[in-house]
């Protein structure tokens, strides 16, 4: 018998035969097509390369595509280390007429992840049989091939484990056919591997129908999908014992069903019904394969139901549109050890135990409505609210019992006393009350209040002016439904100003001026209910200021500034400055190095983030490239309250004021183009 190795060498030998034997003749002569798009971001501990290419090509009666998709992650770490995270997707199609209803299909992906260093690749053939225009049946074979590392050996190595096996599958394709008067729509697609000893499936099918009765509409969707993943797994902490080498196969399968059902119908002029109803099952596995003798494992199920259903009334007619609907939700999930009769009593008891403490019976009942109407000719009124009853139950174990009321509601006046002017009020208001049924959390028990107004006004006079002007109050109070005795009182308030406007100004044909600026207060404190009073602790200042300035038509370039400016209250500042020695010169010591202090005292706190921004933007046709690039220079520094050491007192407030620099490169690149 051959070994694995060369059994897969010769595997992927005759993969790259078959897309050689393809491609070859299809490139010679081929009608191709080729777009790319590329992107680079820099920002503070992040690298992300992407890319995206997709080849089309047709030669004779072959048509192929080829698309690539690879995204590569690059994270500084504490220790400032890179860990990289990288994944390349490429996926072939190739497709041949043989006749008037047989087609040659060609069917290829090669998956690589870099994190995992897993590999997975397969091709398959088939022949499509188009029995009827809309109607496509196509069965595949083929091989595939799976690699990826299985668990750590006592010596510390890492194997990495080749499987490879036939696979097989098809799809079935109905579009757009009416049957008994629905037009239907069907997409079913399904892979099978055989990796000896792994296996792997992935099946979907997804179809719609929609039928009219008159001016009633009647539509249903439903999606059912399959997925089976087998990975090595090592033998776990129970099985310490065992053989680092004895490995085992842990299969997980998990089925999805979703279907939704709706009608749409008019009861009267400018009126309708539409009524809606929802469903989502859920069912994942988890089994165990080829363990070894005496070990101990857990197999698993979980189960996940969601039922949704809206009724409601639908009103437009002339300057007035309405909506009011309710809507009920049913969800739970439950989590059960299957194999507990295989395990010993205690392993079974707390494992179960951990599973049935994330189970829940969750019930929503809601009513939500809309409402627009043109009241004057130049006065538009809006309102929007819903109201929300939830009802989350959990086993005894699962603290997280809890009722919960939630009601939103949005009212707006829009003017237009001239053309180019606009001006609005809108108030949003909300109440959140939670209340936890276990005697261990009711002290969690909460309401929150809160209420904006924000007045905003839009003036552009004419295509090359536009100013947007806002202002926004806030106030948000959260009370504790009751105090333990002994424990003091964790009602809070916070309020919030904010300022905000944008001016866009045309400078010449070609050129654009644009200036973003905002202010924010925000003000905490502990909140006294009774007497509705607060004692105020901190006050958290935001600044943001952007200006930029734009030229150019197919090559366009910005230039421009940003800032922002943070300041809040800093309970706990922690200063180093350098020891001094009674002549005020630093101390050092052996290596001359100067030595360290460090106090901590009640401070405000500054972060400032300031530099240029640029940006070119290069447009030729299909081809696009868009560059940004920022400077942030970031200084953080403290304002020190409260007494300092006399001797060096000034030294102290000079090093909090100097603080920390930092700079922080940002940058952006995409390329698209079409070939």
């Amino acid at each position: 018998m051959a070994k694995p190795a060369t059994w897969l060498a010769a595997v992927n030998r005759y993969v790259g035969c078959c897309l050689m034997t393809v491609l070859t003749p299809i490139l010679a002569q081929a009608q191709t097509n080729l777009h790319l798009e590329t992107g680079f971001d820099r920002e503070v501990n992040l690298y992300r390369w992407q890319s995206t290419a997709r080849y089309d090509a047709r030669w004779a009666e072959w048509q192929l595509s080829v698309a690539n998709r690879f995204v590569s992650d690059a994270f500084i770490q504490f220790d400032d280390q890179l860990r990289f995270r990288d994944e390349d997707r490429m996926h072939l199609s190739a497709e041949r007429r043989l006749g008037s209803v047989l087609d040659a299909i060609l069917r290829g992906y090669v998956d690589w992840f870099g994190s995992g260093r897993a590999l997975a690749q397969g091709l398959l053939a088939g022949i499509a049989y188009r029995p009827l225009r809309a109607v496509s049946i196509v069965p595949l074979a083929g091989v595939a091939v799976d690699r990826r590392p299985g668990p750590p050996q006592s010596d510390g190595t890492i194997v990495q484990h080749s499987d490879a096996g036939p696979a097989g599958g098809g799809a079935v394709r109905v579009s757009s056919r009416t049957v008994a008067g629905y037009l239907v729509d069907l997409d079913a697609e399904g892979i099978w591997e055989n990796l000896n000893p792994r296996r792997g499936h992935r099946v979907h099918i997804a179809s719609s129908a929609e039928r009219a009765f008159g001016e009633a509409r009647l539509s249903s969707a439903m999606r059912i999908s399959s997925r089976r993943r087998d990975t090595y797994q090592a033998a776990s902490f129970l099985n310490r014992d065992q053989l680092q080498s004895a490995q085992s196969v842990e299969a997980t399968t998990s089925d999805t069903l979703d279907a939704r059902l709706q009608l749409l119908a008019p009861v009267a002029a400018g009126l309708r019904v539409i009524a809606q109803a929802d469903l989502i099952a859920n069912n994942r596995r988890i089994r165990t394969a080829r363990a070894p003798e005496q070990s101990i494992y857990f197999e698993t199920d979980f189960a996940r139901r969601a039922f949704g259903g809206e009724f409601g009334l639908l009103y437009d007619r002339g300057s007035v549109s309405a909506e009011l609907t309710a809507e009920v939700d049913i969800s739970a999930e439950r989590r059960e050890l299957s194999n507990r009769e295989e395990l010993p009593a205690s392993e079974a008891t707390r494992r179960a135990l951990l599973l049935q403490q994330a189970d829940y019976d969750e019930g929503v009942l809601g009513v939500q409505g809309r409402f627009r109407a043109v009241i004057l000719p130049r006065m538009t009124l809006m309102f929007t609210g819903s109201s929300r009853i939830v009802r989350h139950d959990t086993p005894i174990a699962n603290l997280d019992d809890r009722d919960e009321v939630v009601h939103n509601m949005e009212l707006g006046i829009q003017v237009r006393p001239r053309r180019h002017l606009t001006a609005e009020v809108k108030v949003f208001g909300s109440y959140y009350h939670a209340v936890f049924l276990n005697q261990e959390r009711s002290a969690e028990n909460s309401v929150q209040r809160s209420l904006r107004l924000r007045p905003a006004v839009s003036w552009h006079p004419h295509a090359r002016t536009r100013l947007e002007l806002a202002s926004e109050v806030r106030a948000t109070y959260t009370v504790d439904d009751f105090v333990l005795p002994g424990r003091p009182s964790k009602d809070q308030s916070a309020r919030e100003m904010r300022l905000e406007t944008n001016w866009e100004q045309a400078v010449t044909e070609d050129s654009d001026f644009r200036l973003t600026a905002s202010f924010a207060d925000l003000r905490l404190g502990r909140l006294l209910w009774s007497s509705f009073a607060e004692i105020p602790f901190d006050t958290l200042r935001t600044y943001n200021f952007w200006v930029r300035f734009e030229t150019g038509r197919w090559l366009r370039g910005e230039l421009g500034w940003r800032a922002f400016v943070r300041s809040d209250y800093d309970r706990v500042a922690r200063i180093q400055y350098a020891r001094l020695d009674a002549s005020g010169n630093p101390v050092t010591d052996a290596s001359g190095a100067v030595l360290q202090s460090s106090i901590a005292r009640a401070a405000q706190r500054w972060i400032t983030q300031m530099g240029p921004a640029a940006a070119l933007n290069w447009t030729r046709g299909t081809a696009r490239l868009r560059l940004d690039a920022w400077a942030n220079m970031q200084r953080v520094f403290h304002i020190l309250y409260g007494s300092l050491p006399e001797s060096s007192r000034e030294h102290i407030r000079e090093s909090a004021r100097r603080g920390s620099r930092r700079l922080i490169p940002l940058v952006r690149l995409g390329v698209s183009w079409r070939l």
